[in-house]
């Protein structure tokens, strides 16, 4: 099997003595932390990326078993420590279809429905505040949680039980740009098997996740 390798690197810094700066001092406009400080809503857009390998009980790899980023959002706020929290991150996905005879030896096909990916704890990050406030970065650890559901012949949605990938780290920057967008990126990598249902093993998880808000009109 493939094994990924997570590339992210980040020093954290101590917040102990760190001076903000205000809108009084960026010319009128809030800086991401004041943007932060009242909570921003943002929407997932393009690229937006989740890769998973399936395996079945032989160790052959199944094909069309990866699925897309159809929508989702994501909330975020700071504290005034400057913590960068994640309150939610909210994943769509598009349903995976393995054909007849692909995974067992049936005439049926094999639909999961429902797909949704979401943090089952909060993500909280000391991140590094650079360029007057208007970038942070900086790593963080959560629990992520899979919810989904397998489609019968009779086209029921069947709710699965819920699946958690536990203390994962996700690296986390956030930016405000000049058009007053604030964008946050959120990348994961997990190596090994992720999940287990014995006709299928789902293992060497990624994320890449890009998400902002509507520009304001100024």
């Amino acid at each position: 099997m493939n094994k990924l390798t997570s590339t992210f690197v980040i020093a954290f810094v101590a917040l102990s003595g760190c001076a903000f700066d205000s809108a009084e001092e960026t010319g009128g406009v809030p800086t991401l932390y004041e943007r932060l400080g009242t909570r921003e809503t943002l929407s997932l857009e393009d690229p937006s990326l989740v890769g998973v390998s399936a395996y079945d009980r032989e160790g052959q790899p199944l094909p069309c078993v990866q699925p897309n980023v159809i929508g989702g959002e994501a909330v975020v706020r700071s504290t005034e420590e400057g913590v960068v929290i994640v309150e939610a991150l909210d994943i769509d996905l598009s349903d995976i279809l393995i054909e007849q005879g692909v995974l067992f030896d049936t005439e049926d096909d094999f639909q999961i429905s429902d797909i949704q990916l979401k943090l089952g704890t909060q993500l909280a990050v000391l991140p590094e505040w650079t360029n007057r406030d208007t970038r942070a970065v900086g790593t963080g650890r959560a629990d992520l949680l899979m919810d989904w559901s397998l489609v019968a012949e009779n086209g029921d949605h069947l709710p699965l039980a819920t699946q958690r990938i536990r203390d994962v780290e996700f690296f986390v920057e956030a930016r405000l740009h000049t058009d007053h967008r604030v964008t946050v990126e959120v990348t994961t990598a997990v190596e090994g098997t992720i999940w287990d249902f014995s006709a299928i093993e789902l293992s060497d998880f990624s994320m890449a996740l890009n998400a902002s808000t509507v520009p304001s009109v100024q």
